[in-house]
């Protein structure tokens, strides 16, 4: 089981310390020979980045004029800087308080697109709330207002994306992340905090959840909703600005589209999210897979609501929300729509 999950708990530890983000990024500007501009993008090696890998691997940035400089980061949070000061083009990555608190301090990015978003809910979930399994059979956990004063796991803590999506859960049951004991805790070590009581319940990605429910240590009580995301595609500003940025895009929902319904598990996707992912075709098969909206726009109303939940627990520190003329930027995605 530890050599199944192997490769997702080794996202923890940042491996490659960005080599080659020492010096300045193409911003789409450099000439990388043979006609193709070079696009430095900071990912984290997870599924839910698919597009990115469909259009590599078939093609689709090449034919935009485009060559992808891959570079691994930790997390969305330490890529914004690096995108900002031109040091990366783009992220593919998680949303965080982090992130909003580095726009509010002038930091300049722009979201401009999504990437995974929750299915139906006749398909298996790739996340979900559980519940200890002791809670349940005692009486003490009978509906999500139940989970007021309870101690609550979640990858990244009270500025991570799992505290966002609990915060929906628990809004449901007119509670707010001020009403439970919040535990950052990677996805790897949540199955064993649930089995021995250190926490009462977790949010936590496929295949950790499912784990603890078919163990029977836990009962799977929420998922978020439809076409709720909390990953997406960041320019640096100075990116933003050039035609290779549209271009860049435009490969992005080209990947999408490949991915759409049952064709985002056929054989040619998934080995290709395989060997992008440093995974096997059967690994990327055993854990349920996102959707993608086909042109990939990004979600304005879901970041409101993000900076909301984190400003009122006071992960951010700051009073006032930011514009979204500042930060987000849904024209690419637009002209993504009409590109041949």
């Amino acid at each position: 089981m530890r050599k199944k999950f192997r490769y997702i708990a080794a996202l923890s530890v940042f491996a490659l310390a960005l080599t080659g983000c020492g010096g300045q990024a193409s911003s789409g500007d450099d000439d990388s020979g043979g006609g193709l501009t070079t696009v430095s993008v900071g990912q984290v090696q997870l599924s839910i980045f698919a597009p990115m890998y469909v259009a590599q691997k078939k093609g689709y940035f090449k034919d935009e004029g485009i060559k992808l400089s891959l570079k691994n980061i930790k997390s969305g949070q330490d890529g914004v800087p690096l995108a900002s000061s031109g040091k990366l083009d783009a992220l593919v990555a998680g949303f965080s308080a982090g992130m909003f608190s580095a726009i509010d301090s002038g930091l300049d990015v722009k979201v401009v697109g999504s990437m995974g978003v929750q299915p139906a809910h006749d398909e298996p979930s790739p996340s979900a709330l559980v519940v200890s399994n002791k809670l349940v059979k005692s009486g003490d956990y009978k509906s999500l207002k139940d989970l007021k004063g309870k101690k609550i796991a979640a990858a990244g803590g009270i500025g991570g994306t799992g505290a966002y999506y609990i915060s929906m859960a628990l809004k449901k049951a007119g509670l707010s992340l001020n009403d439970v004991k919040l535990v950052n805790l990677g996805n790897p070590d949540i199955p064993t905090a649930v089995k021995n009581g250190s926490v009462d319940a977790a949010f936590a990605s496929s295949p950790f959840y499912e784990q603890v429910v078919n163990d029977k240590a836990a009962k799977k009580v929420w998922t978020t909703p439809k076409g709720t995301s909390g990953t997406g595609v960041i320019y640096g500003g100075k990116f933003a600005s050039t035609d290779t940025a549209q271009h860049f895009f435009n490969a992005l929902a080209r990947g999408a589209k490949d991915l759409q319904g049952k064709k985002r598990y056929s054989k040619e996707n998934v080995k290709i999210i395989a060997d992008a992912t440093d995974q096997t075709p059967k690994q990327v098969k055993s854990v349920p897979l996102y959707t993608w909206l086909p042109d990939l726009h990004p979600l304005p109303k879901q970041l409101s609501e993000m900076e909301k939940a984190w400003m009122d627990v006071g992960a951010i520190k700051y009073s006032d929300p930011i514009p979204q003329s500042k930060y987000v930027d849904t024209d690419f995605a637009k002209k993504a729509k009409t590109a041949k």
